[in-house]
């Protein structure tokens, strides 16, 4: 739009039913006209969309130019005309129903927000119909999140923060559920399940907490928390091998075997120094039998371990559930029991053909073992799902804590209310994103200052939608829950009977996420290079308000990028709409991430050195997915691995190209 026309859309003013005068919104108009089209299912409704909505704009123009007000109804009427005039009878047809709908529900409710309930249950029962393939679970699930969802829009969130979920402004993760006090990811502290039900006891603790958890499980560190288990396992079994191979060969009734099962009791390592036995060892022969039930007692354990894995990953990969995302973290333990659960773990991922569900997140350092690494190199080339966590990256370092991420890059550590950093027991509480394209793209002609002036609105606007997602979960009670605040998140145990969770929960994080941030800089910056400083620039600005919010609030508000493709497909289809096809901007089917601005090939180590800078300012983490060339082998991927580390990238995903 030009000056001209800013200036006749920046006088008008629409009438609502009510009275109410409102300042012209263009964007409203384009959001209904694209619902119109969804809901008659078109291809390539959003350019069709756009070019109504110019159409309707255009005729706003000629005949209002001269006027002050314009009413709604004027408005529903102009665009029912133009949809006639395009040939778009179908969708004139619905947008024509809808209005009859609305009329009907605004006489028969006072209130609007019964009006507005009334209205998600008709797209209930409309979806349904058109969704000819659904199984009935399936529908009334959709039914049951379409209520819970349309329920907070109409009595538990302001208006202003639903306008900007609506117009595709933000994106509010967690709609569907959050009023029902259901949790997003968490790393689950797992501190008392590790029985001999193993792997029957965590698969059922995660199984449970999905219930209660709208996002991924993770499962932190499994090669240090299975250590308890398998060393009493071992004790038990290299106790019962030697009692077994003593007897047989007559030695037993000589030698005192409580007072070696003592000494077996009191070892905390599983390479047992067998010289502590040297006073109760008569021989060679009784020597060679204390090796032959050491060894055995191991492979024992390995074989054990092995089954119990593939029992436990086969189970997390199959569960149906509308969010199957788990992940397993490991690769730091060197010790031998650490070593053992490690490659035992490997085995199976390498045994499993598809383990899309279960992410393997491997943790690396600078003193990981070479030939556990190795395996890990060689599963990554056999396209195995495997990511990245570097430890030793600066702002992941720590002396008494490893960092943990979840499969998608989001990442805790860092916790306002106390010095210590910590990942395990904590969670993501609730996920806003902002629409970065849609600020580059309304300030692409304009000063570098006031696209910061919109950008501080639109912060402050997460910041608070943010706020009131903590206080509507938080205000639930440990009683509404039947798992995770059973000692599974950091410090439930301080959570007494009927006390609200806000306590424990403000340990979590609160995630301003950034999508379509490639774009926006695309908009802002004409120059490839100046881009990827821009993009720094913003998440350095943003992170910076983030942390301010944190002290203001004493709550944990991090920074992170967007990364699922649902939020990113959506908010690209509302631009669609408004803006139309716009090179390297809207002209695909979905907003990229920042990794799309670099092609990790003719100056690599300068493109991990970006990502290394942009991660270090995204204090929630975001997601790079780096792909492999067919014939890469172990020693050059290990060389990327090495690279990693020295470009200070925290977190990073390798695929095979196909």
């Amino acid at each position: 739009m030009n000056e001209k026309d800013n200036l006749v859309f920046n006088e008008l003013v629409v009438v609502k039913r009510s009275g109410q005068r409102v300042n012209f919104n263009s964007m409203k108009i384009a959001i209904a006209i694209k619902k119109a089209f969804d809901s008659v299912g078109l291809e390539d409704c959003e350019k069709k969309a756009n070019k109504v909505y110019e159409d309707v704009l255009s005729y706003i123009r000629s005949n209002y130019w001269d006027r002050k007000t314009i009413n709604v109804e004027d408005i529903q009427d102009i665009i029912q005309t133009m949809l006639l005039d395009d040939n778009y009878e179908n969708v004139y047809k619905a947008f024509s129903d809808y209005r009859i709908r609305r009329a009907a529900s605004r006489k028969a409710f006072d209130l609007k927000s019964q009006h507005k309930f009334v209205k998600a249950i008709e797209r209930i029962v409309f979806e349904s119909k058109k969704n000819i393939t659904s199984k009935p679970n399936e529908v009334l699930l959709d039914f049951g999140k379409t209520v819970s969802c349309e329920y907070t829009k109409a009595y538990v969130l302001d208006n202003k923060f639903i306008r900007a979920h609506e117009d595709g402004s933000v994106y509010i993760h967690n709609l569907d559920y959050f009023n029902l006090g259901s949790l997003s990811s968490t790393h689950l502290e797992f501190n008392s399940v590790i029985t001999d039900e193993f792997p029957l006891n965590i698969f059922c603790m995660a199984m449970n907490a999905k219930n209660e958890i709208d996002g991924e499980i993770t499962i932190s560190k499994i090669d240090y928390l299975l250590v308890p288990f398998l060393l009493r396992r071992f004790r038990e079994k290299f106790k019962e091998k030697l009692n077994k191979y003593l007897d047989l060969e007559g030695y037993l009734d000589y030698i005192n075997f409580k007072k070696i099962e003592e000494l077996i009791d009191k070892e905390d390592v599983i390479n047992i120094d067998l010289d502590i036995f040297n006073q109760y060892i008569l021989n060679k022969k009784v020597r060679n039998i204390f090796e032959i039930a050491y060894a055995d007692s191991v492979k024992k354990i390995e074989e054990l371990l092995t089954v119990s894995f593939e029992r436990l990953l086969v189970s997390l990969n199959n569960i149906i559930t509308e969010n199957k995302n788990y992940a397993i973290s490991l690769g730091t333990n060197n010790t031998k029991i650490g070593l053992i659960i490690n490659n035992c773990y490997l085995d199976v991922v390498d045994k499993l053909d598809s383990m899309k569900n279960v992410t393997t997140i491997f943790k690396i350092e600078n003193e990981s073992n070479n030939s556990l690494l190795d395996r890990v190199s060689e599963l990554v080339i056999k396209g195995k799902n495997i990511v990245f966590a570097n430890l030793d990256a600066s702002y992941n370092k720590d002396k008494d804590n490893e960092v943990e991420y979840f499969s998608n890059g989001k990442r805790i550590f860092e916790n306002i209310l106390c010095d210590e950093k910590n990942s395990i027991g904590r969670m993501i509480v609730a996920s806003v994103s902002i629409n970065m394209s849609r600020l580059g793209n309304r300030n692409s002609d304009k000063t570098k200052s006031e696209f910061y002036l919109e950008l501080d609105e639109m912060l402050e606007l997460t910041k608070n939608i943010l706020i009131m997602i903590f206080e509507t979960i938080g205000n639930k009670s440990k009683e509404n829950y039947q798992v995770i605040f059973n000692d599974n998140i950091l410090d439930d145990d301080k959570l007494e009977s009927g006390q609200k969770i806000r306590k424990v929960i403000k340990k979590g994080v609160l995630n301003i996420e950034l999508a379509s941030l490639s774009e926006c800089a695309m908009c802002l910056e004409k120059d490839k290079e100046k881009q990827k400083k821009l993009v720094k620039e913003i998440i350095d600005y943003v992170n910076g308000q983030a942390k301010k919010y944190s002290i203001e609030n004493k709550l944990n508000f991090v920074v992170s990028e967007t990364s699922k493709e649902r939020p990113l497909k959506k908010l690209i289809a509302f631009d669609k709409a408004i803006y139309g096809i716009k090179k390297d901007v809207t002209d695909k089917n979905c907003y990229l991430r920042i990794d799309s601005m670099f092609n990790f090939k003719e100056n690599i180590k300068n493109d991990f050195k970006y990502i290394g800078e942009y991660q270090k300012s995204f204090s929630g983490g975001n997601l790079v997915n780096v792909y492999l060339p067919k014939n890469i082998t172990v020693k050059k991927f290990n060389e990327l691995l090495e690279l990693m580390i020295e470009c200070n990238v925290g977190f990073m995903r390798f695929s095979m190209r196909k």
